[in-house]
């Protein structure tokens, strides 16, 4: 009888683990590629490796130093989970700190589509704004983050 009890008690101990798992400790290390991130934005384009996926909080900032290629035209997607909308993110160049796009001026559009003639360096700052969602729990939980570049060759 006791060892059936411990048995059961594992069982249940496993399943509600796993539950509180699931809904507080998201698994964000896709997100990029299973979110409304991955669009198509036609056949030439290839999806860029510096790809990436995050947990953040309200008030966290992201800063992603990422190499653009000359030559290029790329398409970024930014995107999170649903309550922790809008996303804004401002594009500097990494060597003089110049401010290239502030999402902001566009009431914090999630797509942006860059020219890149010579390769340089750019750093991405992302943070959520978190106002779309139940402010109790955007200022509780964390949710996901993605960055998803896709290019093709400039014409």
């Amino acid at each position: 009888m006791t060892m059936k009890i411990l048995i059961y008690m594992g069982i249940i101990f496993t399943l509600s683990f796993s539950v509180i798992s699931d809904s507080n400790g998201q698994d964000c290390k896709k997100f990029h590629l299973y979110s409304y991130c991955m669009q198509y934005p036609g056949p030439n384009y290839k999806m860029e490796g510096q790809s990436r996926s995050n947990i953040i909080g309200l008030g966290d900032k992201l800063i992603y130093s990422v190499v653009f290629y000359g030559g290029r035209h790329y398409e970024l997607y930014f995107c999170a989970s649903t309550e922790f909308a809008p996303i804004h993110y401002i594009l500097r160049d990494a060597d003089t700190n110049e401010l290239i796009y502030d999402n902001k001026k566009d009431d914090f559009v999630e797509t942006i589509g860059l020219d890149i003639e010579n390769t340089r360096r750019i750093k991405v700052e992302v943070s959520v704004l978190g106002t779309a969602g139940n402010r109790e729990t955007v200022e509780n939980y964390l949710g996901c983050l993605g960055f998803m570049m896709q290019y093709k060759k400039a014409s």
